[in-house]
């Protein structure tokens, strides 16, 4: 019945300090199920008194006031910062921006900074990762704007394919309405392999929408010297980064023309770490559970 791979899901967001919906517990689950099937499994769960629904959300203890706080700090950072948020909106080759991390989540400590993730129009991915880095240094913002991920629109496609991506993917908030979270996961169907319940499409939270409106899908036309420059900057960050991080380089930090992947920690070893400890938890405490 699948009830220990539910249970672990719905322990790995109290992890982090965070809790599911029941949707989010089924769409994040790493086994396929029919959704009757998963329902009448978790009822069984609250039956046993494993687990327990409040507010719309699944529990195993009760973290209840805990994540009211964490989700007001969550929303208090975006809104201190919505203005700063609608200013890189409107760089004319940024295409979309999203919050992922604790702040999709919404399961931020009351200091933490803002995980961004962006799509640029092509050739000016580098171009904007430096204003971006200047605007922030400039605004002294630079520790709490983290634009952690960018690609360009003809590099959609995501390469480091895990459960930990997926989720991040599936989970991330979009600040901007329009078609890139649908282009997005269509140009990464690898992620119902490990999500198999999920369905296809980034749900949007209407709290974080930005209120410049639809932004623009066609391309910002320039001058050819501004590509070399683009290419001038991506060479010197790559020189910059792989000399300052040579252990984290090509795996946690990969730069290439139309990406820009620089967290210098690998989520998805952690990830599975902590997925694996969940699991001997559960069985040490519920050695019956199938």
């Amino acid at each position: 019945m699948y009830h220990k791979e539910i249970f672990a899901t719905i322990m790995l967001a109290h992890y982090f300090e965070s809790a599911f919906s029941r949707d989010q517990v089924y769409r994040y689950l790493r086994v396929r199920m029919e959704r009757e099937r998963f329902d009448e499994a978790v009822e069984a769960l609250k039956c046993r008194d494993i687990i327990f629904e409040r507010g719309g959300n699944l529990f195993t203890r009760d973290l209840e006031a805990s994540l009211r706080e964490r989700r007001r700090w969550s929303r208090d950072l975006f809104l201190r910062h919505k203005r700063y948020l609608t200013l890189i909106s409107r760089i004319p080759w940024v295409k979309y921006l999203a919050l992922t991390g604790a702040n999709a989540f919404e399961s931020c400590r009351e200091q933490d900074d803002i995980d961004l993730f962006l799509i640029t129009q092509k050739d000016r991915l580098w171009i904007c990762y430096l204003a971006l880095v200047l605007f922030s240094k400039a605004l002294r913002k630079r520790g709490v704007l983290c634009i952690n991920y960018l690609v360009d629109e003809d590099n959609l496609h995501i390469r480091q394919q895990d459960y930990y991506t997926a989720v991040q993917i599936m989970q991330m908030a979009p600040l901007l309405e329009n078609d890139f979270s649908r282009r997005l996961i269509e140009s990464n169907h690898w992620i119902f392999r490990f999500l198999p319940n999920a369905r296809a499409g980034v749900e949007a939270e209407r709290f974080y929408s930005l209120s410049n409106g639809r932004h623009r899908n066609g391309k910002v036309r320039g001058l050819r010297w501004i590509s070399v420059l683009n290419n001038l900057v991506y060479r010197g960050y790559t020189r910059r980064l792989a000399k300052k991080y040579p252990r984290e380089f090509g795996r946690g930090i990969v730069l290439d023309r139309g990406l820009a992947k620089l967290n210098r920690i690998d989520h998805q070893d952690i990830y599975e770490t902590i997925y694996r400890e969940i699991e001997r938890e559960i069985e040490t405490a519920y050695p019956g559970l199938l």
